[in-house]
């Protein structure tokens, strides 16, 4: 796509940090991306007029994530568009990974876990070693995810109006 290429360009950064920020925002409808770009600081997010990387007190490259973002947007909501079109045809049953469809409020990896959150369907679906299980969320309106490393090792939780739930705290959905 030339689009990708000119931002690219635009940004100095390579083609594969804008496809990855798209494919993000893309699955949030434009509204907010997590990522993991080394070129980008490391880990960091974007909503809106916030922006977190991991270089926190790189202020240039902030500004530049948080305008490269925001010209992306609206490109991943018209992409969302065709894309909801083309997803209709692929069946429930026949998904192997967690696939960010264009109807997921928010979705992430950290650690070889990928997520993926459905508030529409109640319905959070984690993968990890290409095994997919899904979660119900039936009284968690999720918000949001807090990733983390922990003395246990690795730890997901999510936001909802409550406070906060954690994966082992879900029941697995049928």
């Amino acid at each position: 796509m030339k689009k990708i290429q000119e931002i690219a360009e635009k940004y100095n950064v390579s083609e594969q940090t804008v496809r990855t920020l798209l494919e993000g925002l893309k699955a949030s409808g434009g509204r907010q991306v997590q990522f993991n770009i080394s070129e980008l600081g490391g880990m960091g997010q974007w909503q809106g007029g916030m922006v977190m990387i991991g270089d926190m007190f790189n202020n240039s490259l902030k500004a530049k994530v948080a305008e490269l973002c925001s010209e992306l947007a609206p490109l991943s909501q018209s992409m969302d568009e065709e894309a909801k079109g083309q997803d209709a045809d692929i069946a429930e049953t026949d998904r192997k990974s967690v696939e960010k469809r264009p109807s997921a409020s928010f979705s992430g990896s950290q650690n070889g876990h990928q997520y993926a959150y459905y508030a529409s369907e109640n319905m959070l679906e984690m993968e990890q070693n290409g095994q997919v299980t899904r979660y119900s969320t039936e009284g968690y309106a999720l918000s949001g995810v807090q990733q983390s490393q922990d003395n246990g090792g690795r730890s997901l939780r999510f936001s909802y109006p409550g406070g906060t739930v954690s994966v082992n705290d879900l029941k697995k959905a049928e």
